[in-house]
Parts: structure tokens; C-alpha cells; sequence
């Protein structure tokens, strides 16, 4: 025979490990899935095309080395570099021009002196940028007469225009042209962003299930009608 504090320790282990039983109020609910976490979504990729003269390729280099840190962040940065070889120079500078988000011309005395430059680059740059498909930021690497051209009546990089020869080092006025393209790059993504339609959202499981047909009950006339009547029956048997 057991032990009656082995038979009491027994029955409190089992009331602990038992499940508990569901609620009055809970029989009859259905168990609705855990909703998956919503993925935020991915910034939109910004393209931008950079004009420049090859006499100032090592202006170009060093705002390429300043853009980097842009660069991881989805931004892709197009210049005629990135040509393959043997490929038609023309129709790949159009075609990256039309797809392009942001132009960036690096102002100097060789870029306003060169015809394929200022006449065909930025001059189709300008073009798009009125029908407000780009946007145009030009920078200013070295003194030249940009205040005698039509980019006088537009804001330039460095502040106010400012080559980077009169800023207290190169790299001061690099980094302060790359947050002013930092801040156009933000712009159009929000305007990219505002203009991408919105995915619907998936029904709940609730919403999709069919509810099922309400059965009006038959009035008291038609029921009775149905039913034979007690002599019918009999008469039949007979």
C-alpha cells in the first residue's frame, strides 16, 4: 500500500502538467494564422549621368571617391568611362542620358569650351530637365565664366559656386558638393516613392470566406397546402 504524501504529491503533479481547458467563450472560434511581418520597402535606385571633360578627369575621380558612401546605397553613377569597348559612343551617352534621374556637369574652361559638352550633353540635359524628366546640378571644379553662360540663374555646387580652389581644402568643398547632391538624390526618391502605385492589400480570412445563404422559413400557408389531408390518405389505403 502507497503512502498517502506519495498519493497527494502525485495528484498535484498531475493538475500542474495537465492542459488547461478551454473557456466557454473561446469554443467555437476559429484559430486565424499569425499575419506575416510587412518587409518595408526598398528605396527606388537613382541613376545619375556626370558630364565632364576629360581634361578634368581627375575632378571627376575625386567626386567619385567623395560619392561613394552613395554608392552602396543603390545609387548608380553613370560617365563615359563605363563605355564597353567598340560599342557606338553617341547612342550609349543617349541612352543613358534618358535614363537618367540626376545630370552633373563639372563646370570649367575646358567643359564650356568643349562643343560635345555644353552643346550636346548639356544642352539635351537642359531639355529634359524642362520637360521635368532630370534634374540638372551643375559643379563648379575650377574658375571659368559660368556667370557669362545660362547656368548663371541656377544654384551651384559649392555653395554659391565656389571652386574648390578657394575652399580651405579640396576635400571641404567635396563633401559640401555631395551633400548638396545628397539632398537632390533624397527629392527625387520621395518623388519616386509618391509616384510607384501602392500593392493591394490581401484580404483577410474572414473578408474571403462566403458566408453561408439565409433559409427563410416557409409560411404556415404553404406548408399546409404540401401536406394530403387525413381523408385523401385513408381513401388510398382503402
Amino acid at each position: 500500500m502507497r503512502h498517502p504524501c506519495y498519493i497527494h504529491e502525485m495528484a498535484v503533479s498531475t493538475r500542474k502538467t495537465s492542459a488547461p481547458s478551454p473557456k466557454a467563450g473561446d469554443r467555437g472560434k476559429r484559430l486565424v494564422p499569425a499575419q506575416r511581418p510587412v518587409k518595408p520597402s526598398k528605396a527606388p535606385k537613382i541613376r545619375i549621368f556626370v558630364s565632364y571633360s576629360h581634361r578634368d578627369a581627375a575632378a571627376q575621380e575625386k567626386l567619385q571617391t567623395h560619392l561613394a558612401p552613395w554608392k552602396r546605397d543603390d545609387v548608380a553613377i553613370w560617365y563615359d568611362k563605363n563605355i564597353e569597348p567598340g560599342a557606338q559612343i553617341d547612342p550609349a551617352i543617349s541612352r543613358e542620358l534618358r535614363s537618367a534621374h540626376i545630370f552633373i556637369a563639372l563646370f570649367s574652361p575646358a567643359y564650356l569650351d568643349s562643343n560635345y559638352c555644353w552643346n550636346i550633353e548639356y544642352r539635351r540635359a537642359m531639355d529634359r530637365r524642362a520637360r521635368k524628366l532630370l534634374r540638372v546640378v551643375g559643379v563648379v571644379v575650377k574658375p571659368c565664366g559660368w556667370k557669362q553662360t545660362r547656368a548663371a540663374g541656377f544654384k551651384l555646387l559649392p555653395d554659391d559656386g565656389r571652386e574648390p580652389e578657394r575652399w580651405s581644402s579640396s576635400d571641404a568643398a567635396y563633401v559640401n558638393i555631395t551633400e548638396g547632391i545628397g539632398a537632390v538624390i533624397k527629392t527625387v526618391r520621395r518623388e519616386l516613392a509618391a509616384a510607384t502605385p501602392k500593392r493591394p492589400r490581401a484580404p483577410s480570412v474572414s473578408a474571403s470566406k462566403p458566408k453561408p445563404p439565409v433559409s427563410k422559413p416557409p409560411t404556415p400557408g404553404k406548408a399546409r397546402a404540401k401536406q394530403p389531408s387525413k381523408a385523401r390518405a385513408r381513401s388510398r389505403k382503402a
